[in-house]
């Protein structure tokens, strides 16, 4: 019997709908959950957040039924020239890169260069390089194919990223990599490109999408997780590079690129041009203001839907309405030339700067007294961070409780807290508690306070804060803050660079439980 790939779509979504619950079930026995007592986050309970394996898995097993009953699939997975069979193997190494981001979170370069490491090897198994660009419809530009390849691994990697990055919503970033595959389908049932087996690959990952979206669309009862946003991310730059394809090149599992290799440059920046613009600005916002690029902030597109006063929803919506005009824009420019293409680009670009405009870039004040604030805004982020990085540099190297009040010192030159108390939990004496600490529960605390602030002062302006140290099981204890310089509430972004220093203290708790479990 031979399947058609329609039929292989709805078998993917159907069974999509039967592995989601499963691994939402797993990752909630086995502690694979969201937080939500956390600065960025927007929900209000513990949510699983694995559901990238019910994707790839559901993907993988897609595939290999089509491989059995499609003579095109088999050859592409395992025959002659099995270059997809290469790249489902870098998506594998791509999802378990993930699922340690998940479990602990991991140093943004060591997690780049792994990246840039598997996809290189990918580009290369593959045959995805290229030598020559067609620019706007209007002609082409030859490129060195050590230039031609690295672009093809940057453009992946950034893909995975930029798809991370704006996995912040309920059903977001799922939603919007589906909505750009569209494009990618057509260009292949069109044969714009001439891979048309893009299509194919294409279609089968949105069914698998759909069926996820049944429990990942609002209200959410799985997220993606960075393995999910990660893998999502490199599968759909590598199937956009494929569609961007417009003369063929000689794809080969050894590596043989034909010179004449031909992509058009501006397809996949259109498909996918919502995360590709959310990456860029994060990416300038956060060097602006003395940020690593790697900080996190709540100023992404749908922050800023958000607080404009749209709902969890409703930003949603809008946010895949511009993913989906997006994703037709792509398909017009494919196949236009000269003044359709420059009228076609025009009419997007006009109305991405209305959008970006209501969002709150492109503002005046960013001259004048905005650039001055902005000058004494990148100093003091930059005194906080690097006395974050000190803390956690710090407390990595730690191998028991009593250094931390030292540590505290450190971070509170750049957050400016005058009072800190930090209270561990121990249960049979180990530590850490699976559940709520109660009287019966044992305690451990230790006290901080800047000696500059002895004597009396005004409880008027005393302000404190409270957070929960927890890891992936347990619960390990307690921290509270004491602010006396009369603000009301805490910065957002001084929130996210506790909750570093709050991974850390969890990071060491659970290093000092396994070794006490270890030593019996």
């Amino acid at each position: 019997m031979t399947l058609s790939i329609y039929s292989l779509f709805v078998l993917g979504a159907i069974l999509a709908c039967f592995t989601t619950p499963i691994v939402r079930f797993w990752a909630h026995k086995s502690g694979f959950v969201d937080c939500p007592n956390r600065a960025r986050k927007v929900h209000k309970q513990e949510i699983p957040r694995l559901g990238g394996a019910a994707i790839l898995f559901t993907y993988i097993l897609v595939l290999v039924i089509g491989g059995l009953t499609v003579p095109g699939i088999k050859e592409i997975l395992w025959g002659i020239e099995p270059f997809f069979g290469v790249v489902i193997l870098g998506a594998l190494v791509i999802f378990i890169i993930g699922v340690f981001d998940d479990l602990n979170r991991l140093s943004p370069r060591l997690k780049l260069s792994v990246e840039f490491v598997v996809v290189g090897i990918v580009v290369w198994g593959a045959g995805l390089s290229f030598e020559n660009v067609e620019f706007l419809g209007f002609g082409t530009l030859e490129i060195p194919s050590v230039i031609g390849f690295g672009l093809a691994c940057l453009w992946i990697v950034g893909m995975a990223n930029a798809v991370n990055l704006i996995d912040g919503l309920d059903g977001l970033a799922s939603g919007i990599v589906m909505l750009g595959l569209i494009s990618i389908s057509v260009t292949g049932y069109f044969e714009i490109t001439p891979h048309s087996y893009v299509s194919w690959l294409s279609i089968l990952l949105i069914g698998c999408i759909l069926g996820f979206l049944v429990y990942n669309s609002r209200p959410a009862s799985i997220f993606l997780g960075d393995c999910g946003s990660l893998t999502l991310g490199y599968l759909a730059g590598i199937l956009a590079l494929m569609g961007s394809f417009r003369i063929e090149g000689e794809i080969n599992v050894m590596g043989n690129i034909r010179h004449e290799a031909t992509i058009d440059g501006i397809f996949p920046l259109l498909a996918f041009a919502l995360p590709i613009t959310d990456c860029m600005f994060a990416i300038c916002r956060r060097m602006l203001r003395g940020r690593s690029p790697f900080s996190p902030d709540m100023e992404h597109f749908h922050h800023r839907l958000m607080a404009k006063g749209l709902s969890h929803g409703r930003s949603v919506l809008v946010l895949w309405g511009v993913a989906l005009t997006s994703s037709f824009v792509a398909v017009a420019a494919a196949d236009g030339e000269g003044d359709k293409l420059t009228a076609i680009l025009v009419f997007f670009g006009m109305g991405g700067f209305i959008l970006l405009r209501y969002l709150g870039y492109f503002r005046l004040e960013f001259f004048g007294e905005g650039f001055v604030t902005l000058i004494k805004d990148r100093r003091n982020t930059k005194t906080a961070e690097q006395a974050v990085k000190e803390g956690e540099d710090f407390l990595s190297q730690m191998v028991s409780l009593e250094e931390i009040p030292n540590v505290l010192s450190t971070i509170a030159r750049g957050i400016q807290f005058q009072a800190a108390e930090i209270t561990f939990y121990r249960e049979s004496g180990r530590l850490g508690i699976n559940g709520e600490p109660d009287e019966l529960t044992k305690v451990k605390s230790f006290n901080w306070r800047d000696r500059d602030q002895g004597g009396y002062y005004s409880r008027d302006n005393e302000f404190s804060v409270e957070f929960g140290i927890t890891g992936r099981n347990y619960s390990y204890g307690k921290i509270k803050y004491v602010f006396m310089d009369g603000r009301n509430s805490l910065e957002v972004q001084d929130e996210i660079l506790l909750e570093r220093i709050h991974d850390a203290i969890s990071s060491l708790s659970s290093r000092i439980r396994k070794s006490a479990v270890a030593n019996g």
